[in-house]
């Protein structure tokens, strides 16, 4: 090809239009969470609408749902690697990827809400045992690693590292270590979704809070939601590539799981409410109880946000066969699972602390209950979650091979 022929080539994008349509949307939202972030180092945590007496808000609220909807890494590689079944193996490198923009995504929410995020390292220097909170630090940070360690072998797969068969080499011993990976995933998994759930019930100055059922709840929310966000997901990326991703037999199996973990994670709810709430007779919790369906739209937000969309609504999307069989029933099942476990975060995180602290749970409360609405910039920083979560999904997908006979 002569010189002038190369000069008429015309220029093309390594993306699409609409692929860079997208990146820009997502770029704008981490301008605007990186601006609400930077307003909030800069003058405090007393720009939020935080207070002594509501003092975790919509930012704790993001960072537990983060990590129950990024739990399908742990429990699909459990399900693969420990019971064997390799059925779904199509599916493991998407759940990973999606729990490592979930737990990721809540540490950053975290270094922004600590207030002093140059201290984020104190917690693995300076051990405190008794805490709950630095069980759940420790735990997430090995889990952590642990994502990362079974996802070197994909990374390292792309043309990138062609030139350091080294690495490469060093990834595929990597990948045979996945099986016990996986089992030590679970286990810590398991360790830090119920200690995010006892955290609250341990605490009997909360009367809202104190009850032994919490840490299951945290954990079957979890093991029920992570899932589907993975099967909506991997439907999503098949309508925007126009190629299948994962066998569709395989991605209505996962979704029946859900299903079944959904309607188990509803059972242990109205036992809890029926138990502990109505007939337990829990100095303090009764009244707690009563105050929030007073003064708060709890009962609402617990029986149409927790109940209908986050329990009954995903459960019948994707254990019934007419809508199984449905890839958009499917991702809106996971949307609703999705609503739900946000609303229950919200209502133990901030409801509970609508409640007056009682260090005498006999007592009647005499105190003011709390009140919160995030303001602007914690809606800010939020949007700055989100954007990073759906640009490392993005990027992923485009540029690494997650799934087999992955064409680019």
């Amino acid at each position: 090809m002569t010189a002038s022929a190369l000069d008429r080539k015309p220029f093309r994008l390594p993306f699409s239009p609409t692929f860079l349509i997208w990146l820009g949307f997502l770029a704008v939202l981490i301008l605007i969470g990186v601006y609400s972030a930077i307003i909030v180092f800069i003058n405090g945590l007393y720009i939020t609408n935080m207070s002594d007496s509501v003092p975790w808000g919509l930012w704790i609220t993001v960072d537990l749902s983060s990590i129950a909807l990024g739990a399908g890494a742990f429990t699909l590689s459990a399900i693969v690697y420990i019971f064997g079944i390799k059925r779904l193996q199509p599916i493991i490198r998407l759940s990973v990827l999606v729990g490592f923009a979930g737990y990721t995504s809540a540490m950053l929410m975290l270094l922004v809400d600590i207030g002093r995020p140059d201290r984020f390292w104190h917690p693995w220097v300076f051990w405190n045992v008794h805490s709950v909170l630095w069980e759940v630090t420790m735990c997430i940070t090995i889990y952590l690693l642990i994502m990362v360690t079974e996802f070197a072998p994909v990374i390292v797969e792309t043309k990138l590292f062609d030139r350091w068969p080294a690495l490469r080499k060093f990834g595929h011993f990597l990948h045979k270590l996945t099986p016990f990976l996986a089992v030590l995933g679970l286990v810590i998994s398991l360790l830090h979704q119920s200690s995010l759930g006892a955290m609250y019930g341990i605490l009997k100055s909360r009367p809202f809070w104190f009850k032994p059922s919490m840490p299951i709840m945290f954990v079957l929310s979890a093991i029920a939601s992570g899932p589907a966000v993975t099967v909506a997901v991997a439907y999503v990326l098949e309508w925007v590539t126009g190629k299948r991703t994962v066998p569709h037999d395989v991605l209505r199996l996962i979704a029946r799981f859900s299903g079944v973990g959904l309607l188990a994670y509803g059972y242990i709810k109205f036992w809890d409410m029926a138990a502990v709430t109505y007939y337990g007779r829990t100095p303090g919790v009764s009244s707690a109880f009563a105050l929030l369906q007073q003064q708060t739209p709890y009962s609402f937000s617990f029986w149409v946000g927790e109940v209908i969309l986050g329990i009954l609504v995903p459960a019948i999307l994707f254990l019934v066969p007419r809508f199984n069989k449905n890839p958009a029933a499917a991702v809106l099942g996971a949307l609703s699972a999705m609503i739900g476990i946000i609303i229950h975060r919200w209502n133990v995180t901030v409801g509970g602390l609508y409640v007056p602290v009682s260090y005498s749970p006999g007592t009647a409360f005499k105190l003011p209950t709390g009140t919160y609405f995030p303001a602007p910039v914690e809606w800010g920083v939020a949007i700055l979650v989100i954007g990073y979560a759906l640009t490392v999904l993005t990027l992923g997908a485009y540029f690494l091979p997650l799934f087999e006979k992955n064409e680019r």
